[in-house]
């Protein structure tokens, strides 16, 4: 309660225990209250006509309810009935305590325009608000390190804590501080079992902490590991609050503990119980090998040090193990090697299939080089985390050539089978080569049917969900929603936590083009020429990806020189369609009135180059031709490139040229104007009320998502990137009149 005499609002507020009282009368025994709150009411019909008529002007106007323990509502009337209360009295503002909303008898609990929810996920910090930290607390770390330790501790206050105190004392070892941090669980063991667990009986946490050999579990494996029978109730009270426990997605069966608790129990269980430990991996061994899951089977059987488990397993999936990608990022202690290994043939080849060193079923050599597979996966592109039988369509991408990828996927999709990670290989290449040639429709539609069968199936971190997440980060970056791009790139950090460089390098690239759009050339530049540096560059895909925009945004810093002397370097590497649109860059940059039409009107009858080409060159011929007066040409160019755009929300390449397009976007008048449908004149509308979305959803009857659709395709016409930008690009181009502004609502409710 202290907060509220903090904030100056004792003298209007009222703190109700719902722990202590009877829930359906909540009012009537608050823990404090000022003298005038109406503790005699009977229901909430009578509280609400005693609000309405009793609270003085010495309370401001109006009264702040605190409801704390919602965690133990039981009916499904609470909510309906404060939601009623706090609807009928503006006066009245309701917050919601608690470690997980009441039940609301809805499929979304608190789905209310007026209402918004703290959950414990929103207590964790993010990526960027880890890199914050890390200065305030003086530590100096490389973009690569604030990542991973983001990724350890999925941006938990008490492991950034621990973590930061811990590279504070060590700040030229970094990287090595973060090992020790991920293999002890920072030494949070305690702290999880009596701050994070506490509310549980000592049994429930045992099991918890038996559970914890594995990386994610479903309510099935969780019995069969601990013995309860109540696994499916206990993981989903894990998960309401998402403060030990999450669901691996909305319709999963299986749950996952946060990385840095579940190291923690598991360090502890090894070292306290290594016998039962080792037991534990056994049994989930024989559960993943019965479930069609040998590559994890195998990993637990070996984890057992279990000779016959681990050696059945590889006779009888051998080659699907082989085949698979790496499913995996595993946070407890991999396999280390036996003693007898040397002199134990088939045992010998067990660790190498699961270390991935053998390619064939010929038995490997007697002994196992660590060395060679850390090399391997540490020095690992996209080619090698993907079935042999796909690599030609990999390097087809890496080039550049989607169509050539296109094409081998179709040609070779008959004879591919249909075993789950044979349908993971497919999905991934049609997401990425959809995403490529600009069908980001298709490639959103791939990218969720990737990441829901590898969730499907309890894999954390999988190489797979990986790909899956980068897509919609990357199509999200084309549509201009940099939020949107963020969530999936720290979820992909925080999934993939260990360091697969082609990812990790894809990452940084996007951020780039985040920055780009940002209009923070500086920065992106920065960390381009960073990849490029190091190496990273030749990761992506494509793999020149970074040169051309490293060219784009020297040239949008006006460094001409610098710009020209790379581009000779690496013109000749370049697809022929994007070297022809950057050359047409350089020109206009050195020449405004340069002929760049005569360059680039073979490429608008060109059948095979992408949306994004096709969207950039219609837009720098719309420039050319308006800087030579030609503003009919102007404007019909401009129109194709919206056009071509808009189905598939396409926006970055009118943000990515603004600082050389925004002449020429900014003159064409009225005609513009006329390119915003009629929904999205709407919304403008209510965008300049200074409504939230979920409030314009509800007033035009559509959904937050269509708005926000819309509100991505307004900005992308009218080339701005801020609602206040909008509202004055729509009022100087009359298609906001100045008197057709709706009113600004009130916000009522805040719980």
């Amino acid at each position: 309660m202290d907060w509220i005499e903090a904030v100056g609002a004792g003298r209007r507020s009222v703190f109700v225990d719902l722990a202590a009282s009877i829930t359906a009368r909540w009012w009537r025994a608050p823990l404090r209250s000022p003298s005038w709150w109406p503790s005699w009411p009977l229901n909430t019909a009578e509280l609400a006509q005693a609000l309405h008529e009793g609270i003085p002007e010495q309370a401001g106007g109006s009264v702040i309810v605190v409801l704390d323990g919602t965690e133990t509502v039981v009916g499904t009337g609470f909510l309906t009935e404060v939601r009623q209360l706090a609807a009928g009295e503006d006066r009245l503002h309701v917050v919601l305590l608690g470690r997980h909303a009441p039940p609301d008898g809805s499929p979304h609990p608190l789905a209310h325009p007026r209402v918004g929810a703290l959950r414990g996920r929103d207590l964790a910090f993010t990526a960027a608000e880890t890199a914050t930290l890390c200065v305030q607390r003086g530590l100096d770390l490389p973009a690569a390190v604030s990542r991973r330790l983001y990724a350890i501790t999925d941006g938990w206050a008490a492991g950034l804590v621990v973590a930061t105190a811990a590279l504070s004392g060590q700040p030229h070892e970094p990287e090595g501080v973060l090992e020790q941090l991920l293999r002890t669980g920072a030494g949070l063991s305690e702290y999880v079992m009596r701050d994070v667990l506490g509310r549980y009986p000592a049994d429930l946490r045992q099991a918890l902490r038996d559970a914890s050999v594995v990386e994610s579990v479903r309510p099935d494996l969780f019995t069969t590991l601990t013995g309860r029978t109540d696994a499916a109730d206990l993981l989903a009270d894990l998960a309401r609050d998402g403060m030990f426990a999450t669901r691996l997605d909305d319709t999963s069966a299986w749950y996952r503990y946060h990385r840095l608790w579940r190291t923690a129990l598991y360090t502890t269980l090894s070292e306290d119980a290594p016998a039962h430990a080792r037991h534990l991996h056994a049994t989930a061994a024989d559960w993943y090998a019965a479930h069609g899951q040998p590559t994890e089977g195998l990993r637990h059987a070996l984890a057992a040090a279990d000779r016959s488990s681990a050696i059945r397993i590889v006779q009888q999936h051998g080659v699907q193990i082989r085949e698979a990608t790496p499913q995996a990022a595993v946070t407890a202690a991999a396999p280390g090697p036996w003693s007898s290994l040397a002199n134990d043939a088939p045992l010998a080849h067990a660790f190498a299939v699961h270390r991935g060193l053998s390619n064939n079923t010929a038995a490997p050599p007697s002994t196992v080089r660590h060395s060679a597979a850390a090399v391997r996966w540490e020095t690992a592109g996209p080619a090698d985390l993907i079935q042999p039988s796909a690599q030609p369509i990999w390097r087809a991408l890496r080039r550049g050539d989607h169509e050539a990828a296109q094409t081998a996927l179709i040609s070779g999709a008959a004879a591919t089978g249909r075993s789950p990670l044979q349908r993971y290989t497919m999905l991934r290449l049609h997401a990425v080569i959809a995403r490529m040639n600009g069908r980001l429709r298709d490639a959103v539609r791939h990218a969720d049917a990737l990441g829901e069968a590898v969730r499907a199936n309890g894999l954390v971190g999988s190489h797979d969900d990986g790909w899956a997440r980068l897509v919609l980060a990357e199509v999200a970056v084309q549509r201009g929603t940099p939020d949107a791009a963020v969530q999936h790139l720290d979820a992909l950090a925080v999934q993939l936590w260990q360091s697969v460089p082609a990812l990790v390098a894809a990452q940084q690239f996007q951020s780039a083009l985040l920055c780009q759009q940002q209009h923070d050339d500086a920065a992106a530049l920065d960390a381009v020429e960073q990849l490029i540096v190091d190496g990273d560059d030749a990761l992506l895909v494509p793999r020149w990806a970074a040169r051309v925009l490293r060219v784009e945004l020297l040239i949008a810093t006006g460094r001409l020189h610098d710009a020209h002397r790379h581009w000779r370097a690496d013109a000749a590497v370049i697809p022929a369609s994007t070297a022809t649109i950057t050359t047409a860059k350089l020109l206009l940059a050195r020449q405004p009135q340069a002929r760049i039409d005569l360059l680039l009107q073979p490429l608008i009858d060109e059948p095979h180059i992408s949306l994004f080409h096709q969207v950039e060159l219609r837009l720098l011929m719309a420039h050319q031709a308006n800087t030579t007066g030609d503003t009919q040409r102007t404007t019909r160019l401009v129109r194709q490139a919206i056009a071509l755009a808009d189905p598939e929300q396409l926006q970055h390449p009118f943000h990515a040229n603004h600082h050389m397009l925004a002449p020429t976007l900014n003159q064409l008048t009225p005609p513009v104007g006329g390119l915003l449908s009629p929904g999205e004149i709407s919304v403008v509308r209510h965008l300049a009320g200074h409504r939230t979305i979920r409030e314009i959803a509800d007033e035009l009857y559509l959904s937050p998502n269509t708005v926000k659709t819309h509100v991505a395709s307004i900005y992308r016409k009218l080339a701005v990137h801020t609602r206040r930008d909008a509202i004055h690009a729509a009022l100087a181009l009359g298609i906001l009149p100045t008197g057709d502004v709706p009113p600004a609502r009130s916000r009522q409710l805040r719980s």
